[in-house]
């Protein structure tokens, strides 16, 4: 017979065999018992080739003695396919943040610690912005048992480094009675919110007074319908407040709604329709917390994308003190502001006198833009 067609005829034996299940290798066997341990060959098989193919007097393996334990070693060939399978990939580590990168603080309660998250996903790529968080799940203003929210934002912004801006969201858990030491404060009421508003502004004041931005990012309804009409009066005193006193306030409550009203699914940031709370009807998933995220970037990006020196001088600023001539190191300190009286009138004939006191435009000069405009 020639080779070639020898050839031939193996490879259709060896794809016949696999075709009707028979094994082209046998498995050895171990039989384990106590500590001694046997190797059992596989009987071979005699029968005509035909037999072999339909299954025809086909004989039962012989079972192991009582009590050993079978252990099944597969042909040779399939252990060196299994230890050639590549190696699990690698998690690439997040990108390392600089030593002097510029730190945003996170604070509030259940939803702010999702904020921070997704913040830090939408900073990952950026080694000169650190977030950094301090939240507890249900503290608020209208308590302050779990926690002082004045007292830790009054230490923590004169601990370096010193963050850049301070995210505060706050007011989830809020829906219930303010204790004082002498009486207790229901809620909703009008003394409920005096009380609520005057806590929000020592926030507010101790932020000013370090030159620190504080956003406060709005709140966004929950599955239970109570508990959203609680928050909606909430994030109403918020939003009231913030616009009183010039601070920063960020609505997310329509991204996060539909007709006002909870939704647990909606577009994310590539517009495609995904969960973005969790079943619990608070918590945000990860889509969900990477989409309010956005939203408070854009208020962030003026304080983060100032010069490193003009943001220096902030740092060095407080509200109280003299006002000082940044762009005149030689000035001094002056504790009133200048006055018409103070002032002395131009001299008549000098470019002044014809600008400030005759009204008259400057003369152009030749060559200049104006000069031509003028003519």
């Amino acid at each position: 017979m020639p080779l070639r067609r020898a050839k031939a005829l193996t490879v259709v034996v060896v794809a016949t065999l696999i075709a009707a299940g028979l094994p082209l290798h046998a498995q050895q066997v171990i039989v384990q018992r106590g500590n001694q341990t046997q190797v059992v060959e596989p009987q071979r098989d005699n029968r005509p080739f035909l037999m072999r193919l339909f299954g025809w007097g086909e004989q039962q393996p012989a079972q192991p003695p009582p009590g050993a334990r079978v252990i099944k070693v597969p042909p040779p060939g399939q252990q060196q396919r299994k230890a050639a399978r590549p190696p699990a990939a690698v998690v690439k580590p997040q990108n390392p943040k600089n030593d002097d990168a510029r730190v945003v603080l996170v604070i509030g309660d259940r939803l702010a610690a999702d904020l921070g998250r997704g913040l830090d996903v939408a900073y990952a790529d950026r080694p000169d912005v650190r977030i950094e968080t301090k939240t507890v799940d249900e503290a608020g203003l209208a308590a302050t048992g779990d926690m002082d929210w004045k007292a830790f934002l009054e230490k923590r912004l004169t601990d370096k480094p010193r963050p850049t801006a301070v995210v505060a969201m706050i007011g989830r858990a809020d829906g219930r009675p303010i204790e004082l030491p002498d009486r207790t404060v229901d809620f909703p009421t009008p003394d409920w919110e005096t009380i609520y508003k005057a806590r929000l502004n020592e926030l507010t004041r101790v932020a000013r007074e370090r030159a620190v931005p504080l956003l406060w990012v709005g709140l966004v309804p929950v599955a239970s319908q109570q508990a959203t009409n609680d928050v909606t009066y909430i994030d109403g005193v918020i939003r009231d407040e913030a616009a009183e006193k010039g601070a920063t306030y960020i609505d997310v409550w329509e991204p996060f709604s539909q007709n006002g009203a909870f939704v647990a699914s909606g577009p994310d940031l590539d517009g495609q329709v995904r969960q973005l709370r969790l079943k619990d009807g608070v918590g945000f998933t990860r889509s969900g917390a990477r989409k309010l995220a956005f939203y408070v970037q854009q208020s962030l990006g003026p304080a983060l994308n100032v010069a490193d020196h003009t943001a220096n001088l902030m740092q060095q600023v407080s509200g109280d003190g003299p006002v000082l001539v940044l762009n005149d190191p030689a000035a001094s300190g002056e504790d009133k502001l200048i006055a018409a009286t103070d002032l002395a009138p131009p001299k008549p004939g000098t470019v002044l006198h014809r600008l400030v006191i005759e009204g008259l435009p400057l003369e152009p000069v030749a060559g200049r833009f104006d000069a031509a405009a003028l003519k």
